[in-house]
């Protein structure tokens, strides 16, 4: 295998697990943006044809619960499946003010 060959292969592979801890999270592409304070265009990119970079590694790895080694080298512990959280209860309704009235 050659060089060229096997950086391609990492790359496939890289980018394979950038979206697979995104979607482990049950997050969208947008969400992930917005939380590493980029377009989702660029996001998007990240998940096909060009490397997350360094400097992104350590906040994408704390949104998306992924450990730095798997997501570097697929060896390790996979991201845990999202945190099913239960549906909020209903805000207890606060009463009206009633309006004074003013003394006449």
């Amino acid at each position: 295998m050659s060089e060229q060959d096997t950086e391609t292969q990492f790359k496939q592979l890289f980018t394979e697990r950038v979206k697979a801890a995104r979607e482990s999270q049950g997050l969208t592409q947008g969400q992930v943006a917005k939380a590493l304070g980029i377009p989702q265009d660029r996001y998007k990119q990240y998940e096909g044809r060009s490397y997350l970079p360094p400097h992104f590694y350590e906040r994408f790895c704390i949104v998306c619960r992924a450990d730095l080694v798997w997501l570097m080298t697929g060896q390790g512990q996979k991201p845990p499946k999202a945190i099913q959280l239960v549906d909020e209860p209903e805000p207890i309704a606060r009463p009206k003010r009633r309006r004074s009235q003013k003394a006449a």
